[in-house]
């Protein structure tokens, strides 16, 4: 039986809220908007539709974290791991938009340690989401179709970033 898996059913939608709301925002927007920002470069709008994607997922994701406040007030389980991996996602995230607020041009000596913090942030930022929301998956006591449902789309994923990967790699290496 996992920590959270106790909760009354007049909760159910708060519950299935929280975890469909941190999935989209933080599960699927902000590895979509990195993989923008990645492989897509060579388009005129990458940053706008990176930032815009990136921002839209905070706040989708920020809506899960207030329905998991909401939720945890009314009901008594034990999910502190829960709540502190999500803590870490959301002190990360707003690392991220505290980042961006500072960048450096550029044309600026700092900018590659700046690219160097704001993109290994967020990829520790992604991984700590996905982590948490199969967490919260079990926690919730869901049912395998959950798992299954968001493996597979992170799986889709990888098998694009991975495509995205060697297409970026040969057209460096026909540079």
């Amino acid at each position: 039986m996992g920590e959270g898996n106790q909760t009354s059913d007049p909760y159910s939608d708060l519950r299935r809220n929280h975890g469909i709301l941190n999935a989209v925002g933080w599960g699927i927007l902000l590895p979509i908007g990195a993989m923008i920002a990645r492989y897509f470069k060579d388009t005129s709008s990458w940053f706008y539709a990176h930032g815009f994607i990136q921002i839209t997922g905070f706040f989708v994701g920020l809506a899960g974290i207030i329905t998991g406040i909401t939720l945890n007030s009314n009901l008594n389980v034990n999910v502190d791991r829960h709540k502190y991996i999500g803590l870490a996602v959301i002190t990360l995230g707003c690392l991220q938009i505290i980042g961006v607020l500072m960048r450096p041009s550029n044309k600026s000596k700092s900018r590659k340690y700046w690219n160097w913090y704001h993109q290994n942030v967020g990829r520790i930022l992604i991984i700590l989401a996905a982590v948490n929301i199969f967490y919260g998956i079990y926690l919730a006591d869901a049912g395998s179709e959950w798992n299954v449902t968001y493996g597979v789309f992170l799986a889709v994923l990888v098998i694009i970033a991975l495509f995205l990967e060697l297409r970026l790699l040969k057209k460096q290496d026909d540079c």
